[in-house]
C-alpha cells in the first residue's frame, strides 16, 4: 500500500555534517546544516523523511542512481540544522553519512554532496478528504 505522502522540499543543499549528534561516532543519527538562508529547512517537523539519491561521484547529475537512502528526522536544532537517523538504503549497503552520499556532480576526488528530498506522511486518515 503506496503511503500518503507530500514533498515539503523537493531538493535541499547539504552544508555539512556531524556524525556525533548521537554521542556515538559514526551514526546512525547526524546533526545535518543545510545551505541557504537560516530558514532552509524550517517548515520540516520531527518524523518527517529524508530521501537521498546517492550517484557515482562525477558520472554527471543524470547518471543512474546506485542506491536510494532514506533518513527520519529526530530533532530540529534551528532553521537550517536537524537530526536525522538513518532508516534504509535500497541496495542494504548500510549506514551512511548523509554528507558522504555523492550527487553525481564535481568530479570522483572532490565530489558534491547529493540534495536532500524531505517529505510527510499524511497517514490514512487523509483519506478521508479525498474523493475515490
Amino acid at each position: 500500500m503506496a503511503r500518503n505522502t507530500i514533498t515539503i522540499y523537493a531538493s535541499v543543499a547539504v552544508s555539512s555534517c556531524d556524525a556525533d549528534a548521537d554521542g556515538a561516532v559514526g551514526g546512525p543519527i547526524y546533526r545535518v546544516s543545510y545551505s541557504g538562508s537560516s530558514t532552509a529547512v524550517e517548515n520540516v517537523q520531527v518524523g518527517d523523511w529524508v530521501t537521498v539519491n546517492k550517484r557515482e561521484a562525477g558520472a554527471g547529475g543524470s547518471s543512474s542512481i546506485l542506491s536510494v537512502y532514506t533518513y527520519q528526522v529526530t530533532a530540529i536544532v534551528n532553521g537550517n540544522t536537524l537530526d536525522i537517523k538513518y532508516i534504509s538504503d535500497s541496495e542494504e549497503e548500510g549506514d551512511d553519512s548523509p554528507c558522504d552520499l555523492p550527487s553525481g556532480t564535481g568530479s570522483s576526488g572532490s565530489p558534491n554532496k547529493a540534495p536532500h528530498k524531505f517529505t510527510r506522511d499524511l497517514g490514512s486518515a487523509f483519506k478521508m478528504f479525498i474523493d475515490i
